[in-house]
């Protein structure tokens, strides 16, 4: 008998389903083309030595790579479209603008789930805004990133935003050894005030940077920036990541309604050098978007320059809609125009 079961990893979407994730990527796009955003088609398949530039160590463990029977070469299927964008922003300067708004969607494959009942293929929709710094190009990708789930249906979504460098400082002052600043990071990840403590006692840094480390862990919600200005008073760096941030809340208050703020945060921590910023939606099993700014990867490609975009996963974001209208027992409808 034939297995007609899928690899692991992979699902079978129903034509319901498939439909509401089509329909999901176009209202998506409509909101993209409105601030100027142009949309890619790209390749499923990259050269192996074209991905490994754009990821870092523990991405690639998840790229699924073939020698390709034509040419011989390796190469892989794209497990993120962002360092796709990249390499086009530097092959074909003559064919973007600079800065080049660009946007795009489509399915990304990993070797493994990422976590249990994760799929391994992920769809997504998203934007990428290249050559621009500073903070109104922070602002602009924050108000896309809020109005794209307000005209998605998700206007009950919570946008969280942080600084990558934030975090990164206060460990820095700290001065902790290897292996003790490897378990603040997971500490930090669980906001486990006292396991920051006790990792602190070891740093060699100065007092008050070591004292920074443990607060950390409360660095969110209500009042998080004037906790994290007092926090950051001794620690240039921090000070500076703090500045970034606040600039770009203040460029985009007219635009976004109140953002909640983790400056705990470690995700993406040596990826991301900015402003970061994920969505989290009622009835999703996890972020149905994130993002933030990269600016030290398009220098990879050869063509340095800042940039910043968000993703969309549509499996998690329509998981929310679908839950959400099932709890209201309606089919999903189209969001309305605005």
């Amino acid at each position: 008998m034939i297995d007609l079961s899928l690899p692991l990893g992979l699902r079978d979407p129903t034509p319901d389903h498939s439909a509401h994730l089509a329909e999901l990527s176009a209202r998506l796009h409509r909101v993209f083309a409105s601030f100027g955003y142009r949309r890619l088609l790209l390749p499923t398949l990259e050269r192996l030595a074209v991905v490994e530039r754009g990821l870092s160590g523990a991405a690639l463990e998840g790229v699924l790579k073939f020698v390709e029977p034509g040419s011989g070469e390796v190469v892989a299927i794209r497990p993120d479209i962002t360092p796709q964008i990249a390499r086009l922003w530097a092959a074909r300067p003559d064919a973007l603008p600079d800065p080049a708004r660009l946007c795009y969607d489509g399915p990304v494959l990993r070797v493994r789930e990422a976590r249990a009942g994760r799929p391994r293929e992920v769809h997504q929709a998203g934007v990428e805004l290249l050559g621009a710094g500073g903070p109104e190009a922070d602002a602009e990708a924050l108000a896309l990133l809020r109005r794209s789930l307000d005209r998605a249906g998700l206007g009950a979504a919570v946008v969280e935003v942080g600084h990558a460098r934030f975090a990164g400082e206060v460990l820095a002052a700290a001065r902790l050894p290897r292996a003790a600043r490897a378990a603040a990071e997971e500490a930090l990840s669980r906001k486990d005030e006292a396991a920051l403590a006790a990792a602190a006692r070891g740093g060699r840094g100065r007092p008050a940077a070591r004292d920074a480390l443990p607060a950390q862990a409360g660095l969110y919600g209500e009042g998080a920036l004037g906790r994290a200005r007092t926090l950051a008073r001794g620690i240039p760096g921090a000070a500076r990541a703090l500045a970034e941030l606040e600039a770009a809340l203040s460029l985009s208050r007219r635009r976004v309604r109140e953002v909640e703020v983790d400056l705990g945060e470690v995700r993406g921590l040596g990826y991301y050098t900015g402003i970061t910023f994920a969505g989290y939606a009622p009835g999703a099993g996890a972020a149905v978007a994130s993002g933030g700014r990269y600016d030290a990867l398009l220098a990879r490609f050869g063509r340095p320059g800042p940039a910043i975009g968000f993703a969309v996963d549509l499996e998690y974001a329509t998981q929310a809609l679908e839950r959400r209208d099932g709890a209201r027992g309606v089919r999903p409808r189209r969001a309305p125009r605005r």
